[in-house]
């Protein structure tokens, strides 16, 4: 089964932060990329531009800057794991929640959207 777990947060959210937590996230996020990767559960891992630096496209071809988020926070980062079951998308995601202090949204990939 695919999962993908997901943190929002944004750059005001890590300005806030003290330099030492962002040496300790930084260190468990490659710790965290190189133990699921060893173990054969990491896909995909991506971090992604702060929100306010994305481009919003419109159904008319328009663009404007920011995220289509609106009132929540950005989706900053996420994975993508291949793990037996929920609950360990669960248990992974939750390591990354202690550190980030924040809630980490886990959703199932659909298996009929997999392609050749």
């Amino acid at each position: 089964m695919k999962f993908m777990l997901m943190v929002f947060t944004d750059r005001d959210d890590l300005r806030a932060r003290p330099p030492e937590w962002a040496e300790r996230l930084a260190a468990f996020m490659v710790r965290f990329d190189d133990e699921l990767a060893h173990s054969g559960e990491l896909v995909a891992s991506e971090v992604l531009e702060f929100g306010e630096d994305a481009t919003l496209v419109d159904r008319h071809g328009g663009t404007h800057r920011g995220s289509f988020s609106g009132t929540t926070k950005p989706l900053a980062r996420f994975w993508v794991v291949r793990v037996p079951d929920e609950s360990r998308a669960i248990e992974l995601a939750a390591q990354v929640a202690e550190v980030v202090g924040s809630a980490v949204e886990v959703r199932q990939v659909w298996e009929a959207s997999h392609r050749p």
